[in-house]
């Protein structure tokens, strides 16, 4: 087995209020529960919004677990959808977690469905996933292969782990004691923060700089290159950048016929400013 990268504790409502700035530095991260069953809302962890919002103050990396009651595929959705909406806008950057251990729960293919289908729909959201439960269950009801592309986080309150396939989480005693207070204590052998943790999109620098130079050209040419021609001006302007023009001998940048422009706002603007010069000068032409 890997080394250990990191330790940490689980908690539920049934903790009570958790002093999470006190355990800095004594904890690495910490699983909360964020409710257990199908999507109701009175089935929510009524520490679940405290304990993330201790949790982000004290700067401790936080995951999520649901403690399932399904019994069909139908219910497992139902509590996949009731652990996306007490995420939504949350990053456990230590994972998602079904809590697969309930007495209740079916056996066989229609346990391995019902996990598959809520771990399936959190992985789809865009959340790492995985499932929990005690190590006998693990080693028959939950070794399936249909598995073994989630996390797995094991519990066995022993001095080992005797599990034969790759473990994420180890929950190895449920009476750790912190600060006086009992909690269920973990290990973690792999790098949550780096597997869980949204990714920055690498962006080619080439590319990044051929679009910014095309979406500059194309601004310029909105704007620079907005008549091409005086008939092409306003008609605020037009009078004026003909005078102008001919006063001055200008010929455009094109054609002298169609006295060619390629000008901008600023520069029919400017035109009209060089016409009221012009009045102002001895022997200006008279205005049509």
């Amino acid at each position: 087995m890997a080394g250990v990268l990191a330790k940490g504790i689980d908690v539920s409502e049934f903790n009570g209020p958790v002093d999470f700035a006190a355990l800095k530095g004594k904890i690495d991260f910490a699983i909360l529960r964020c409710g257990y069953g199908s999507d109701y809302v009175n089935q929510d962890d009524k520490e679940f919004e405290e304990n993330v919002r201790k949790c982000q103050a004290a700067g401790i990396p936080y995951g999520a677990y649901l403690y399932s009651y399904a019994k069909t595929v139908e219910m497992a959705q139902s509590e996949a959808r009731h652990a996306l909406r007490l995420l939504a806008g949350k990053e456990p950057l230590y994972g998602v977690w079904y809590d697969v251990e309930d007495s209740s729960l079916p056996e066989g293919e229609a346990l391995i469905d019902n996990v598959v289908a809520f771990c399936d729909r959190v992985a789809e959201a865009g959340y790492c996933c995985g499932v929990y439960s005690f190590l006998y269950w693990m080693v028959t009801r939950l070794n399936s292969p249909r598995l073994d592309k989630y996390l797995k986080w094991v519990a066995q309150w022993n001095s080992t782990l005797d599990y034969d396939k790759p473990v994420a989480l180890w929950q190895y005693t449920d009476s750790g004691v912190l600060l006086g207070k009992k909690f269920d204590m973990n290990k973690a052998y792999v790098d949550f923060p780096g597997l869980c943790g949204r990714k920055e999109e690498t962006v080619d620098r080439e590319e990044a700089a051929a679009i910014a130079r095309e979406e500059a050209q194309q601004v310029y040419r909105e704007n620079e290159d907005k008549y091409k021609t005086i008939a092409d001006l306003p008609e605020w302007a037009r009078a004026s950048a003909q005078r102008v023009y001919t006063t001055l001998g200008l010929t455009g940048t094109g054609d002298p016929k169609d006295l060619t422009i390629d000008a901008s706002e600023t520069y029919a603007r400017t035109l009209v400013v060089i016409d009221k010069v012009l009045d102002l000068l001895p022997g200006a032409p008279e205005k049509e």
